[in-house]
């Protein structure tokens, strides 16, 4: 008789197959259905912890182990939610993607002065920030060079579409000081990224007086 052995193939919507593979071929025995909430939260938390982890580390230096100490399972448990560390690097930047894409509506249909537009915008940046780490997309953007080719092409995306989002937000401000928006906006960015940096360093928080300071110069009259 062919020696044989059990495997189940999880499939979309819940549905788990399982199947008998044996020397002369696959027979699927049944199927039975499950909930993949659980599972779903799981691959969620791997996301938001890896971005942590970005930001403390850098996308090069973290590794899978480290998310398997974290959440107290093998490295084959994140395997199987990513195959590759490419494929969530990925998911990371869809997620940072998504939130810039998701404020970026909002500040094309707000009437908010741009104090206000700009305080939200940190605010979006630094909602999950501790006092020692930086921007995941600073972060990234330092480790371009190291970045599988597609990260690089979705973290190119994503610089646009930041750079975009601080140009809509200073663009009243910018046209009537005759300005260049684009370049306003580039030393804006570069003005709130530094401060975080220089935080995780000496350990001063510079951003309220950046903030102030960076107001000023748009309001002038």
């Amino acid at each position: 008789m062919a020696q044989s052995f059990f495997k189940f193939v999880l499939v979309e919507n819940g549905v788990i197959i399982w199947q008998a593979f044996t020397v002369t071929g696959t027979l699927t025995l049944g199927i039975r259905i499950c909930h993949t909430n659980g599972m779903e939260n799981r691959k969620s938390q791997i996301i938001r912890y890896t971005e942590s982890l970005i930001q403390h580390k850098g996308y090069a230096a973290f590794s899978y182990d480290d998310l398997a100490k974290h959440f107290g399972v093998t490295k084959a448990s994140i395997h199987y939610h990513f195959e590759k560390k490419e494929d969530l690097g990925l998911s990371v930047l869809e997620r940072l993607y998504q939130r810039l894409a998701e404020f970026s509506s909002r500040v094309a249909v707000s009437q908010e002065p741009v104090e206000e537009k700009l305080v939200r915008f940190t605010k979006l940046q630094m909602e999950e920030f501790a006092d020692n780490v930086i921007c995941p997309i600073s972060s990234l953007q330092a480790d371009f060079e190291l970045l599988p080719d597609s990260m690089k092409e979705k973290l190119q995306a994503i610089s646009r579409l930041e750079l975009s989002v601080m140009q809509d937000i200073i663009s009243d401000r910018t046209s009537c000081l005759k300005t260049d928006s684009r370049a306003v906006a580039l030393a804006v960015l570069a003005a709130i990224k530094g401060s975080l940096q220089y935080r995780r360093v000496i350990s001063e928080n510079f951003l309220p007086d950046i903030l102030n300071g960076i107001c000023r110069i748009l309001t002038k009259p």
